[in-house]
């Protein structure tokens, strides 16, 4: 918040795009993962662990 006590519009959209973040991977994972192979599981577990951390360090290097 800055000094008037208002929040920035950007972080009430990154606020709002990481609930729909969090949402979208519980959907998926209730959803679809129970039907997969554990061997895909583990495949999938990868693949988004990976972009996050490249999500991560992208959104570090442009210092919001």
């Amino acid at each position: 918040m800055n000094e008037q006590g208002v929040m920035k519009t950007e972080y009430i959209f990154y606020t709002v795009g990481i609930i729909f973040m969090i949402a979208a991977v519980l959907y998926f994972t209730w959803d679809f993962l129970f039907q997969l192979a554990r061997s895909l599981k583990v495949v999938v577990l990868l693949l988004l662990t990976l972009f996050f951390y490249f999500m991560a360090n992208f959104l570090r290097r442009t210092d919001l």
